[in-house]
């Protein structure tokens, strides 16, 4: 016999899809609440953004962007660091980068597949510097 999930059902119906306060596909203004270099599940360094931004409803939503730092993820990087209007003579640059990019408002666009768990986002446009 099938386990009774029937006192589950108000929740379910309840619910938005994708993971609670993230923000759905489109194109967000939102503001850099961190970035820092990390190391990804696969021990592989990557920069690692956090954003928040307004949802439709008018809450505040966040989302996250991972740049892998490997040879074939570096032009991807470079295109990012451009709109931000970032030239690093040296990578190790970026960690002071990172910091004061913090409190930036940054266009960006999140195209997201629930169904396949594909995420992406790109900026589009940096609208402001951090508010210092």
């Amino acid at each position: 016999m099938p386990i009774d999930l029937s006192d589950l059902d108000e929740s379910y119906q309840s619910s938005e899809s994708g993971y609670a306060g993230a923000l759905p596909s489109g194109i967000y203004k939102a503001r850099l609440i961190s970035a820092e270099v990390s190391y990804s599940k696969n021990n592989n360094r990557q920069v690692k953004w956090f954003f928040e931004g307004e949802m439709p409803s008018g809450e505040l939503g966040h989302t996250m962007k991972f740049s892998p730092l490997l040879n074939k993820g570096f032009a991807y990087l470079k295109d990012d660091l451009r709109i931000l209007g970032i030239t690093l003579g040296h990578l190790n640059e970026i960690h002071d980068i990172l910091r004061d990019l913090v409190g930036s408002v940054i266009l960006i666009e999140i195209q997201d597949d629930i169904s396949t768990g594909f995420h992406k986002v790109d900026f589009l446009k940096k609208l402001s510097g951090p508010k210092k």
